[in-house]
């Protein structure tokens, strides 16, 4: 009997436990879905049955006249916002109460990268990796981008004499680390005939179910010393880094993002530049190998891993709508024509319908699951009759804005015109979100429309692309993948041009 009684005591305070925040979006009458134990609202993305960013599209749907809707994710009450002016607020107006992502891991696992690391940290080196995102610096570098195009072409001009069916994604990854370890890096790689070891790197870009442990044990991975990322990447990261000091001494003149990691390198810290009263103490960072470590990733996967994505996904519609990628086409050649056929920074910046392309292939696939945030300090949403708590988690869904009638009519048509002058002139600001927006925005938006229009210029004036007998008819993305990626690999075909 008292065993019994034992496990009912367990059983009932787990409940508990599992449940207690379940009344906190109702007490602050914010509509949403009713939760169940441990899962909350996202049983079937913790089950990897949905990927979580079409989780936050069907929720964003389900109640359209709210301008938020309150989610728990498992165990923490979860702020989906719909109205862009709330998302404004959040991302822009009132940064300083929503600084992070709300996402902590170990040092030692990376978790000290620009992208998850705390304020005071993400303040210090964002400051310093400004410099290398410059239009003088995009420009310096053109021709290392122009150069793997060419190598590009020359690949898929021999892949494709045996078979003109290529999995997209693949195809694409070798372009796409090629440029960021070039460019990013200054590291001379032949990802064309050996890519082997970056390929299963990206294979372990995959959601980890220690970020659902840490959902509902807060700080367990930091405590415990534990990442989300795998032990190879790491060790990756780290070999870049080692790599990068080894092939080049340092700089004066910061060219890459190895420049500016070659420069912290013999300092013990990084101090703030930003003015603080004369009592306080100056705000630093630690140089660690851990920390130039976690820069290297953030950097290589956001200038591989993303720009990967986006052309695979614009390579599909642009198969799927020969009407754009023969309008296209025609732009390519005329403005190549005016260069005497060579592809220049001013001649890429003349592609209007190219960098329309690109942000219509945005639009549709903005890659990340959503801009999640989590509230320093108690604050106030605009628009509602409510107050947020301190730690609270708050998410702006891209996805779920960019394919939203209301902004976008018939979001599942791929549209480059969308973006002329004239549509876009009376956009709200946080319509558009593929980046971010605000302080904490992606700083290699520009580099992604170089990377991206160096691929699609070089290509498409040599081949066109066309669905195969295995092409998919609908894309659907993989829940066990971090960013937005296609569950099924895209095949097309590549055919020169006569």
């Amino acid at each position: 009997m008292f065993l019994y009684l034992l496990v009912f005591v367990f059983a009932w305070l787990l409940y508990y436990f599992l449940t207690k925040s379940f009344n906190y979006w109702k007490d602050r009458q914010v509509c949403g879905p009713k939760p169940i134990p441990f899962f909350g609202n996202f049983k079937d993305v913790v089950l990897r049955k949905k990927h979580v960013g079409m989780l936050y599209n069907e929720m964003y749907k389900q109640y359209p006249d709210e301008k938020v809707v309150g989610l728990f994710r498992m165990t923490a009450p979860t702020l989906l916002i719909r109205d862009l002016d709330i998302a404004k607020q959040v991302l822009i107006k009132d940064f300083e109460c929503f600084p992070d992502r709300a996402t902590y891991y170990s040092k030692q696992g990376l978790g000290q990268n620009m992208f998850h690391c705390d304020l005071v940290t993400w303040k210090i080196l964002r400051k310093r990796f400004t410099s290398v995102f410059t239009s003088s610096k995009f420009k310096s570098i053109f021709h290392l981008l122009v150069d793997r195009g060419d190598k590009f072409n020359n690949y898929i001009e021999d892949v494709t004499m045996k078979q003109p069916e290529q999995d997209v994604y693949n195809l694409m990854l070798k372009y796409t680390v090629s440029t960021i370890m070039v460019a990013g890096f200054g590291l001379d790689i032949d990802t064309f005939n050996d890519s082997r070891l970056f390929e299963i790197i990206d294979e372990e870009v995959k959601a980890s179910f220690l970020s659902e442990v840490d959902i509902v044990f807060p700080g367990f991975l930091t405590q415990f010393n534990l990442s989300l990322l795998a032990k190879n990447t790491i060790q990756f990261c780290h070999e870049i880094v080692r790599t990068g000091i080894s092939n080049q001494r340092l700089k004066t003149d910061i060219h890459n993002v190895m420049d500016v990691i070659l420069s912290f390198k013999d300092k013990s810290d990084i101090y703030s530049t930003e003015k603080i009263k004369t009592d306080e103490k100056q705000p630093m960072v630690e140089v660690t190998d851990e920390l130039l470590a976690a820069q290297a990733w953030v950097f290589y996967t956001a200038g591989n891993a993303n720009n990967t994505l986006s052309l695979t996904y614009a390579m599909y519609h642009l198969a799927r709508n020969p009407d754009v990628q023969e309008k296209l086409r025609q732009e390519i050649d005329e403005v190549l024509a005016k260069y005497d056929g060579k592809l220049t920074y001013e001649a890429l910046k003349e592609m209007k319908y190219l960098d329309m392309a690109f942000e219509e292939t945005l639009r549709m696939h903005p890659l990340t699951n959503g801009l999640v945030r989590s509230v320093a300090k108690d604050v106030r949403i605009e628009g509602i009759d409510a107050t947020i708590d301190k730690d609270c988690i708050v998410v702006v869904s891209p996805y779920a804005i960019q394919h939203d009638e209301k902004y976008y009519p018939e979001p599942e048509r791929f549209n480059p015109e969308r973006f002329l002058p004239e549509n876009i002139v009376d956009r709200h600001q946080c319509a558009f979100l593929p980046f971010g927006t605000g302080p904490r925005s992606c700083l290699g938006s520009q580099l992604a429309r170089n990377q991206f229009g160096i691929c699609v210029a070089s290509l498409l004036s040599k081949f066109r692309v066309e669905p195969s007998n295995n092409t998919i008819s609908c894309i659907q993305y993989d829940p066990w993948r971090m960013l937005l990626t296609p569950k099924e690999r895209i095949r097309l075909n590549f055919i020169p041009r006569s």
